[in-house]
């Protein structure tokens, strides 16, 4: 849902979708870091089990020591924005690995807070991941 009632409303759907897409993009890379220029620098991250992350230089560690990822997938749900946030509630899913050798597949809720930077870029300032073991079956 677009919220247009503030006529100086920078919010667009359409370009959060096409964050997404970006996001996609980065996340199959052979860049294992692509994807973490792509969070706002005080960014915070927390996947199923894990304790938060937060700041590009830890999400950088982390993506050091991630098995890359193939099939990527985000589904967005609702989303609703105002100005420069905006708010996606989606089902995610991945592949740990690429073929040949890829691994499992992961199902996810996720909450992402878009934030839309000085230079116009959408960046995600918040992320929140929950297993759904149900979304596989």
């Amino acid at each position: 849902m677009t919220n247009r009632s503030d006529s100086m409303s920078m919010f667009d759907e359409a370009e959060i979708r096409a964050a997404e897409h970006t996001l996609v993009r980065a996340l199959e890379s052979p860049d294992q870091t692509a994807w973490v220029y792509l969070y706002t620098e005080d960014a915070v991250f927390v996947a199923p089990g894990a304790p938060a992350v937060q700041g590009r230089a830890a999400l950088l560690e982390m993506a050091q020591a991630m098995t890359p990822l193939s099939s990527v997938s985000i589904k967005a749900i609702r989303t609703e924005g105002s100005g420069r946030l905006a708010v996606v509630y989606a089902h995610g899913s991945w592949v740990s690995g690429r073929v040949p050798g890829a691994g499992s597949v992961s199902n996810v809720r996720v909450i992402i807070v878009w934030r839309k930077e000085a230079d116009g870029q959408w960046r995600i300032a918040q992320e929140l991941l929950n297993a759904d073991p149900a979304a596989g079956k």
